[in-house]
């Protein structure tokens, strides 16, 4: 099994042997895996392949059945949910707000460190995010694609404390909802964030495509297990893929990257 080995600074987060279950279903078998700083990490893997339940077991909402989850060199179960929020941000597939809040005092919520840097944070996350047309509305009034970039963008200003230290971002399909102008700014600007600042980025992406593009290390799962891990090259070969979601695909390499982009033929 492939693992990132070029990185020599202490990983932000290892999962050894993590197992998890639901009414005495197994939904996650024997997974280890290391989140670097700078690092992209992309799941993929079928519906019901155990993703969202692993991204929930790496952020301290599940507890795992056995093994162990480490982050920054100390176990999950030690860390308060107040220190955890220092370092840890989950932005989730969907969140209900019902208080009739403007979009900026939802970004600004995600202000724990309360710098005296704070409007110039928040400036800069509503406009890594696009989110400079949106302040002035309700929740209610966003479409599901600009939800999900207040919800990035409350993530971001969670993590903006001035500090180099290690911080992980959990993301559960952040492009699932936004067309394509904004897919390719979220994840552009999420390869540069992560190339400047000490942070990991663990996301889980459908589109096999972008995880080709923009991933340094994907996690392909199936059945709660995992297929296969590596570099997109590694990872997106046409037989694990057949294997993996039992589609008819043929793969192509991008002219730009060299990696494989996937089709699904007719």
């Amino acid at each position: 099994m492939s693992r990132i080995t070029t990185n020599t600074t202490p990983p932000v987060l290892v999962a050894e042997n993590i197992c998890f279950s639901r009414h005495g279903q197994p939904v996650i078998s024997d997974i280890s895996l290391t989140l670097h700083c700078g690092t992209i990490t992309a799941v993929t893997g079928p519906n019901g392949a155990g993703k969202s339940t692993l991204l929930r077991l790496l952020s301290g909402y599940y507890p795992c059945d056995s093994g162990q989850i480490i982050l920054r060199e100390k176990p999950m179960a030690s860390w308060s949910a107040a220190a955890l929020a220092q370092i840890r941000a989950v932005m989730t597939q969907q969140s209900a707000i019902s208080a009739p809040y403007r979009v900026r005092d939802i970004i600004a919520l995600g202000d724990l460190h309360k710098e005296y840097t704070r409007q110039t944070t928040i400036d800069e996350v509503i406009h890594l995010t696009a989110c400079e047309s949106l302040l002035d509305k309700r929740w209610y009034q966003l479409s599901g694609g600009e939800q999900q970039r207040v919800n990035l963008a409350r993530a971001l200003m969670q993590l903006s404390c001035s500090l180099p230290v290690p911080r992980l971002l959990l993301l559960d399909e952040p492009t699932a909802a936004l067309d394509l102008h904004h897919q390719q700014r979220l994840i552009r600007m999420l390869k540069k964030r992560v190339s400047t600042t000490s942070l990991a980025v663990f996301c889980i992406l459908h589109d096999l495509n972008l995880a080709s593009l923009y991933a340094d290390h994907i996690i392909m799962l199936n059945n709660g297990r995992i297929v296969r891990q590596g570099t997109p090259g590694e990872v997106l070969q046409k037989t694990v893929l057949t294997e993996t979601y039992q589609a008819d695909l043929i793969t192509l390499r991008h002219p730009l990257t060299g990696n494989n982009s996937v089709l699904l033929t007719p």
